[in-house]
């Protein structure tokens, strides 16, 4: 070992032993400085004995749900190096193109701390997500799932995930649980609860080229009221150069109709899950307003892009705005050519808001050893990983501290700057079980829209009708 390695290997030992940092923090900055896993066990072991770590105070949890920073003031204990052993199998989602090599990166620190678990990992493909997840789960393929909101109404209501409801809301998880965002949001599903979040995304921002926005005569508030955005992207759009704003690209669109839906003052159900609560005028015009945009050529056809080259038209300027979830961050042209911004939608007939999702960690039913997943998943969706994975990946950490973990260190600056913005005009997925299936075939309707096929208020008629199929109502 190098002096400055060995110098720096002593201070965090010297602050892990002191109290200052955790066992988990401890750990993952050792792993950072590249000692091998092995290496890493063997120095906290020997540090172990002597370090008596105080558990920091759980930061403010404002508007989280979560217990307040005066709840219980220590952890649950962790379970000896030797007492964890087994082979845990992820099945997750491809936010990035190293998505398996960032679960690694996390395995290591686990691995570190308890040398007899193993790990496999395993993609999905976001187009047949449901179904591959299904099957896996049926056959108790994998242990532990990545999973989005938009499906966690279906398997709460399914029972195929372990119930984690006592685990969650034992008091000595409270000052863990305390950091966790949007819990009021999972709370809301239902009493019992199957996961813990690893992320919220904003699955329709504005990826905004700002110098063709200058060049348009319009600064950054040029979104904040529809008619002054619908002129700046009219007066960027260049015939056979660029279009003014890139929409129905993302999986066909997703999350753009229904945000601009809830921005109408609609919602696919009203708030009692009762009725239909779509077909407004508000709705239509909103609806009428984006299929203009195909019609006016400010938006490219259907199928001019797609979801793997569309990034790189947007960095090639052939797009003034891209409409996409924010993973498509982590696969813009480096470096990007010009200013650019994450920013919002503007607002609808209602109101402004911006749809977003939790990721959610949920163990099978069928694992053999739920103990072992606890513990895997408190560590996967703890503040250094998920801000090291919600760096990496594009997106935003799902917890108060990640911040403080190191959360901004690799991601595009952009992501921290629109944060703020993001969170103000959130709005969630509703509660009920079919609203994956409903939005699935709500959007491939809308698109009869924006190609012309029907009217915005046949397309709205449509959509109706399919709440009230799919939902029961």
């Amino acid at each position: 070992m190098d002096r400055d390695l060995e110098r720096r290997t002593t201070d965090l030992a010297d602050s892990y032993m002191a109290g200052r940092m955790s066992r988990r923090t401890f750990v993952m900055r050792l792993l950072a400085l590249g000692l091998a896993p092995s290496a890493v066990g063997a120095i906290v072991a020997a540090c172990g004995s002597a370090a008596t770590p105080t558990p920091a105070s759980p930061s403010p949890a404002a508007s989280t749900g979560g217990a307040s920073p005066s709840a219980a003031a220590s952890a649950s204990p962790s379970p000896s190096p030797l007492a964890l052993k087994g082979n845990v199998r992820f099945l997750v989602g491809p936010w990035s193109d190293q998505e398996v090599q960032h679960h690694q990166h996390i395995a290591q620190g686990f691995q570190a701390l308890y040398p007899n678990v193993t790990f496999d990992f395993r993609l999905y493909q976001w187009d047949t997500a449901a179904q591959e997840i299904n099957t896996s789960v049926q056959s108790g393929a994998h242990d532990i799932y990545m999973t989005t909101e938009s499906s966690y109404p279906d398997y709460v209501a399914s029972g195929v995930f372990t119930d984690l409801t006592s685990r969650i809301n034992d008091p000595t998880f409270a000052p863990e649980l305390a950091k966790y965002l949007y819990m009021d949001r999972v709370k809301s599903f239902g009493s019992k609860l199957y996961g813990l979040p690893i992320s919220w995304h904003v699955e329709d921002a504005m990826f905004v080229n700002m110098d063709m926005v200058k060049a348009a005569g319009y600064d950054e508030h040029f979104a904040d009221d529809w008619d002054t955005f619908l002129a700046c992207i009219t007066k960027m759009t260049k015939p056979g150069q660029t279009y003014g704003f890139g929409i129905g690209i993302q999986l066909g669109g997703y999350g753009e109709w229904y945000q601009r839906l809830r921005a109408s003052g609609g919602s696919y159900l009203t708030e009692d899950l009762s009725a239909p609560n779509v077909n407004h005028p508000e709705v239509v015009l909103a609806t009428q307003q984006f299929a203009d945009l195909f019609k006016q050529r400010i938006a490219p056809p259907l199928g001019t892009y797609t979801y793997d080259n569309a990034p790189a038209a947007f960095g090639a300027g052939k797009m003034a705005i891209y409409s996409s979830d924010l993973a498509a961050t982590t696969a813009l042209p480096d470096p990007v050519p010009f200013s650019w911004a994450l920013m919002p939608y503007p607002p609808g007939p209602v109101s402004r808001l911006n749809f977003n999702d939790l990721t959610f960690y949920m163990i099978n039913a069928k694992s053999q050893d739920t103990d072992l997943m606890w513990e895997v998943v408190k560590w996967w969706t703890s503040g250094e990983n998920d801000a090291y994975w919600a760096d990496n990946s594009g997106t935003y950490p799902a917890r108060v501290d990640a911040p403080d973990n190191g959360y901004g260190t690799n991601a595009a600056p952009q992501l921290a700057t629109a944060l703020g913005d993001f969170q103000k005009y959130a709005v969630g997925v509703e509660n009920f079980p079919a609203w994956a299936d409903v939005e699935s075939l709500a959007e491939a309707e809308i698109q009869n829209c924006y190609a012309g096929k029907e009217s915005a208020q046949d397309a709205v008629n449509n959509v109706e009708k399919i709440v009230k199929q799919e939902a029961g109502v």
